[in-house]
């Protein structure tokens, strides 16, 4: 495999790579906000049954929900660069390789 250099790329080529970034980058962003939101309102609805809601315990509500914002958060950002180095991005794909030059 020879690496290219993307400022040798033409407008087409360039703009198909961005456009595979952006919409792959949109689906992941909607499924972590669809995903958040679904095991927020889980962990809001357990509080709830518990009758801790009713205790004032916001704290408990703030930091549990944010614990699973950033957990949904990472494993999503994990697909989308796992999806992005398996994908085709137009005509091209991404290949990781070691950056001392080591085979």
């Amino acid at each position: 495999m020879q690496p290219i250099d993307i400022a040798s790329l033409n407008f087409l080529s360039k703009a198909g790579l961005c456009w595979s970034f952006f919409w792959r980058g949109l689906v992941v962003t909607l499924a972590s906000m669809v995903l958040g939101g679904l095991l927020g309102g889980v962990f809001g609805f357990i509080l709830g049954l518990l009758g801790l809601a009713k205790a004032g315990a916001t704290t408990l509500a703030q930091s549990g929900g944010a614990l699973l914002g950033l957990l949904t958060g990472a494993v999503c950002f994990y697909f989308y660069v796992k999806w992005l180095l398996s994908a085709r991005l137009g005509r091209f794909r991404l290949l990781l390789v070691r950056a001392d030059g080591a085979e």
